[in-house]
Parts: structure tokens; sequence; C-alpha cells
């Protein structure tokens, strides 16, 4: 059972499902095959398909930091889901992770699979804290291995391969061990996308690697002070790779605390922040959303994690569904529609046109269209004259719109569009005029 031929479009700045311009809309439940019961994977699969979602970004192994207790099956042998024998594998879970998939298909969203999240390779982040707790790194020789079963188990829900999990590359065994990874998914499964999942504000990806990446994924991730991020990384991701589609494959999760237990929990519009920046900076190809509860499966039995974290207390993931955010995420790919016509237009980056030194207003060209995110209400001054234009205002918290005056100075060559009345972010657009 699959979905369709999902393949990189023409401008190599978005997909196309079936040919057709297709927006990736994820939802992060890294912890899914080793928390959630069927019954409950059933509704949730519902009503994230009745919100949008489209992919789901899943860990193959089970996640450092899933909340327990989970439900005890695990794809090789274990005692406690902390040490595993990775020579042992657990045909349970395999077959379990590949009903899952087929249900998730059924509901229209694909499977992206991570292969290798970080504590499981060593000379990363993750694994430096994974083994001080007594939880070893993967030998090298089961890293094809794993791969060649994730992909006999469940290649045939044509799903996305996530070489890597919130990994750095400050070592050369780091790596090494996803170079073999690649190599594996390259020659296992050739018509398959793939990418890696790097983690918070990591701007470099080996050489080596990325000829062989059809696409990028980036993370401003969940630190307070750090959430500029969603527009600087596409920034430099643009200026430093070639050109292929780019998402925000990790902004900051709606109501999860910030990192290092910051005092801070961040809402629908951080979230939209964080989606519509990164937008208008180039990362047109797709967004992940994220909730505090659902990636690490809360449950009112939960009691805490399985290896920690720096964060707040989760959400039940029941309460995580009923969360506005999702909802605005799920808006995204609709209005973009419409702003590019069917994707006729590019979304082109123009921070140029911006005549303000707050740099958190973000500012592209789609078309004939000028479109401008604000964070914050503020009247917006722009390089050049927008004579024969006319601005609207769209209200992304409560879905209103706004039709605004404009000032235009010929002499002094700029434009000034009145502030908005809404007391939420909005997107500004100036278009045609109607004549």
């Amino acid at each position: 059972m699959a979905l369709g031929k999902l393949a990189v479009n023409d401008r190599k700045d978005g997909f196309t499902f079936d040919g057709k311009p297709w927006f990736w809309l994820a939802d992060t439940c890294w912890s899914a095959f080793t928390s959630i019961d069927l019954a409950d994977w059933e509704y949730y699969l519902a009503r994230r398909a009745e919100q949008g979602i489209n992919v789901l970004q899943i860990n193959t192994l089970p996640q450092w930091d899933r909340c327990r207790p989970d439900l005890g099956i695990y794809p090789y042998a274990s005692e406690d889901g902390m040490v595993f024998d990775f020579s042992a594998p657990n045909d349970a879970y395999w077959e379990r992770a590949r009903e899952m998939c087929r249900m998730a298909v059924e509901h229209g969203i694909r499977p992206a699979l991570v292969l290798l999240w970080c504590n499981y390779i060593p000379g990363t982040w993750g694994a430096m804290i994974a083994q001080k707790l007594g939880a070893p790194v993967m030998p090298f020789e089961e890293v094809r291995p794993h791969i060649e079963r994730v992909v006999s188990y469940l290649g045939e829900f044509d799903p996305v391969y996530v070489v890597t999990g919130d990994t750095d590359f400050k070592s050369d065994e780091a790596i090494r061990y996803y170079e073999e990874g690649l190599a594996a998914v390259c020659e296992l499964a050739p018509r398959a996308l793939r990418c890696m999942h790097i983690n918070r504000g990591n701007r470099t990806i080996p050489e080596g690697f990325v000829d062989r990446l059809d696409f990028y994924m980036y993370q401003p991730g969940h630190n307070y002070e750090g959430q500029n991020e969603a527009w600087k990384l596409p920034e430099d991701f643009r200026a430093n790779y070639p050109q292929k589609p780019l998402l925000n494959s990790e902004p900051c999760y709606e109501q999860m605390g910030a990192s290092r237990n910051v005092y801070w929990r961040f809402t629908a519009q951080d979230c939209r922040a964080s989606a519509w920046s990164g937008i208008l900076s180039g990362a047109t190809a797709g967004l992940t959303y994220g909730a505090h509860g659902v990636w690490n499966w809360q449950t009112a039995q939960s009691r805490g994690s399985v290896l920690g974290e720096g964060f707040d207390m989760p959400f039940r993931w029941q309460e995580c569904l009923q969360f506005p955010g999702v909802w605005d995420y799920g808006m995204v790919p609709q209005v973009l529609d419409v702003l590019t016509e069917g994707g006729r237009h590019a979304v082109e980056p123009a921070q140029d046109l911006l005549d303000d030194a707050r740099e958190a207003i973000r500012v592209a060209r789609v078309g004939e269209r000028v479109v401008a995110y604000l964070s914050r209400t503020t009247a917006l001054k722009l390089h050049g004259v927008f004579a024969n234009m006319e601005a609207v205002a769209f209200d992304l918290e409560d879905k209103r719109v706004a039709h605004l005056p404009m000032c235009v100075d010929e002499q002094a060559g700029s434009t000034r569009v009145a502030q908005h009345p809404f007391a939420h972010d909005a997107l500004v657009i100036l278009k045609p005029a109607a004549r």
C-alpha cells in the first residue's frame, strides 16, 4: 500500500505529489512506535488528517526522551528500554510498526522515518548524554542491518527516509556512521526521498552528503533566545548550499517550555512566527508542527521521560490534539496556494524591500504581490513606489481581514502601509489595485 509518487519540483523549491504541487505539513510523533496503542493511534490519525497533516515524522528507534512508561515493546531485545541488543531484533515491534504505517497511509498520511537518532551514534551531543546515563550507542556493524530492516518492513509505504535525528556532525566517528547509513539508504531505497534532520541552530551538513540529499531540513528548536533562527537558518542555507527544497522541520512546539527549563511556554502565535518568518525567508517546501505531549506521548500515567529532558512538564496527548496552533498550520498551505496561484509563482525572499531595522519583519515577493509577516502590530515601511497597489492585512489569530491605507512618497522612493488594527500577528499583502 502506497500513497503515490512524491518528488522534487522543477524549481527545486518544493515537492510534487503525482505531478501536482504538494506542501509538506508534518506532525512530530517521534515516539509513536514504542508508546501508542493502536486504538489511540487510530483516533490520533483521524484527528490529524482532519487538521490537514499529511506527514508524520517518526523515530524508528526508541525516542530517548519519550514519556515513561511506554508499551514495553522495542525493536531490539531490551529489559529496560534503555539498553538494547542490536543483534537481536524483535519481529513483533516491526510488524506493529508496519501496521501503524498502513493505518497512517489509509488516512492519507505519509511516514517520514528517522533511521539513526543522535543518541545512538557516537560522537554526537545526544550520545554524550545517553552514555552518561548508561545507554550505549549502536555498534557500527549494526547500522546497515537496522536500515535493511526498516526498508524491508516499511518500504512498501513509500516513506521519506530521514537518515539522521537531531544530530550534529562534530566528530569523524559520527560522520562515518552517517555515511554508512546514507549509503545504505541510497542502495536499498534508491527512488525514495531522503534528507537529514539536524540539531537546533545547525547550518552545517558535511559536503560529502549534500549531493545525495533530496531536500534540507533545518531546526530553530526550543531555546527562548534562539527563535530568530527561524529566518536566519533558511537565509544561510540558501546562501551556502545548492538549491533544494527547504523546510522548518522542528519549530518551537506549542505549549513546550523553553530549553534548559526556562520559565516559558511557546504559544500558537510563537509557532506561527516560526512558520511564516521561515517561509518568507525561503523555506517554502513545507512545515512541521509539534505539540508538547504528542511527540513524547504523555498520558495520565506518565512519570517523566526515559533519559530526562530540559523542558517543563508536557500536556496529556489528548489535550494536545485540541491546541489551536495545528489549525493555524493547516491554513498555511491554503494561503500559499492562493498567493502562488496554485504553485505558478515562487515565494522569493525580498528583505531588501524592508525599510526597517527590525529584521523579524519578513518580506517576500510572490508574483506581482509583496507579502510581509508582522509578528507584532506596527506600520510597514518599504523601499519602492507601490502606487498602483492596495494593502490588506490578514489576522492570523482571529482570521479577519483589514484594508489598510498606504502613503506613497515618489520623491523618496518609499511606501508606508498603515498599522493594522489587530492585536496579533498578521500577514500584510500588497497586490495590484482593482481597476
